[in-house]
């Protein structure tokens, strides 16, 4: 079967960036048509007091949300409606577990209300997954696998099938423009012959939430430790008529990244054995640990495309740069790539143009370079410079600490950086 009508533009993925750009496009262009295509059957709307599932794309992960992509949200206006079940970051605190360097920054000291927000990412992909369901412009087709892609000069195309059935007839799509979205393994991008840089980490993230002794009082904790990074960070407060509620203040959001082999002995620990360890590696600055939540395991790899555009197609989220969870800025990354690339397909739509265009694409992948690459090499610098033993860079990393909280300048430039705000 051959679906040929103008499709305006396809995205392949609908996880977090896939959703994200298809509402930008929407807000951007209301009458440019989007076909979204998802491989997993992306759960209906919530009913009134109802929780968000998890599901492959919306998982047990949190997100730090930027000011940049908060003020996204805000010109989307979903900001209302995933607002209440968002943290405030007023502090963030960075240590090196074990010596003497430390640094702080604060939202009041910056003159802002919040350096960003914490969200569970079941609760972003329920909100923006309700908004997307009201863009007429917006073809959203999940629990279909796609079989094929390609990109040339003259059109790109798309075969899908529906994902539970080995035997169903494919539809072909075409397209003057695709966007593959389909996350760090994308098979998208195999199909159109782009190579990945990757480099393992040896690392894997221990992510759950958990409840602390001590309130947050709205300070996410950034501890380095021989072992890997522990994030800390706030989380909103469970209702009371729930369970496994916290008390007031005291939930948090815990990334514990780990050696490969001591990930997978701290897993099979049970809860009170794994809060013992977790409280000898993380300190008493969160008070004592007191509960923890399931606990889910992910791999941490960098991996960066050779290149964001081929053809006809251009390659967004993941499947272009997958980064360290470290910095907490792999998604604001990728709301700025979406962006820029909603605005870019608007103006050609307004202008006539060809969506596909291979300037225009050349353009945006140019436009994005810089941010892309400073983010790219901040958090991998982290992650490689916290996690030498060798006593001289020990040493310079804390001075390095011990400078940055007290020499004039350095706090305003990275807390301006981390907000996004010094990019699109």
């Amino acid at each position: 079967m051959s679906d040929l009508a103008d499709s305006g533009v396809v995205i392949v993925g609908g996880g977090m960036v896939g959703v994200t750009l298809a509402l930008l496009i929407a807000k951007a262009a209301p009458e440019l048509s989007v076909t979204l295509l998802e491989a997993a059957k992306l759960p209906p709307a919530l009913a009134p007091g109802q929780s968000p599932s998890y599901t492959p794309s919306f998982d047990a992960r949190n997100t730090a949300l930027s000011r940049r992509s908060i003020e996204a949200f805000k010109e989307l206006g979903v900001w209302s409606e995933l607002a209440p079940h968002a943290t405030p970051i007023h502090q963030i605190h960075v240590s090196d577990k074990g010596h003497f360097g430390m640094a702080r920054l604060s939202a009041a000291e910056e003159n802002v209300d919040s350096f960003g927000y914490v969200v569970e990412n079941a609760w972003l992909g329920a909100v923006l997954l309700a908004a997307l369901r009201r863009c007429l412009s917006v073809n959203l087709k999940d629990g279909v696998r796609v079989t094929q892609v390609t990109s040339t000069a003259e059109m790109a195309q798309v075969r899908y099938r529906a994902a539970d059935s080995q035997g169903a007839e494919e539809t072909l799509l075409s397209t003057p423009l695709l966007i593959a979205a389909d996350g760090a393994q994308s098979q998208s991008r195999a199909w159109l012959g782009i190579d990945v840089r990757s480099q393992p980490y040896g690392q894997t993230a221990i992510v759950t939430a958990c409840e602390t002794s001590l309130p947050h009082e709205q300070v996410a904790y950034e501890r380095f430790t021989a072992d890997g990074p522990i994030a800390l960070l706030p989380l909103p407060d469970l209702p009371i008529n729930v369970a496994d509620a916290t008390a007031a203040g005291c939930r948090r959001s815990l990334v514990w990244a780990l050696n490969e082999a001591e990930a997978a002995r701290v897993q099979t620990l049970n809860d009170a054995d794994f809060i013992a360890a977790l409280q000898k590696a993380f300190g008493r600055r969160a008070g004592r640990f007191l509960r923890v939540g399931k606990r889910h395991a992910y791999p941490l790899t960098l991996m960066v495309a050779s290149q964001q555009v081929q053809g006809r197609a251009v390659i967004l989220g993941n499947a272009a740069h997958s980064l360290h969870p470290v910095a907490g800025q792999g998604y604001n990354l990728c709301v700025r790539d979406a962006l820029v690339l909603s605005a870019q397909l608007a103006d050609a739509h307004q202008q006539g143009k060809d969506l596909g265009d291979k300037k225009d694409l050349a353009a945006y992948a140019a436009a994005r370079t810089q941010d892309q690459s400073q983010i790219i090499r901040f958090s991998d610098s982290l992650v490689r410079g916290f996690s030498t033993a060798n006593p001289a860079l020990s040493l310079l990393r804390n001075i390095g600490l011990v400078g940055f909280d007290v020499l004039p300048g350095a706090k305003p430039a990275l807390a301006r950086y981390a907000m996004g705000l010094n990019h699109a």
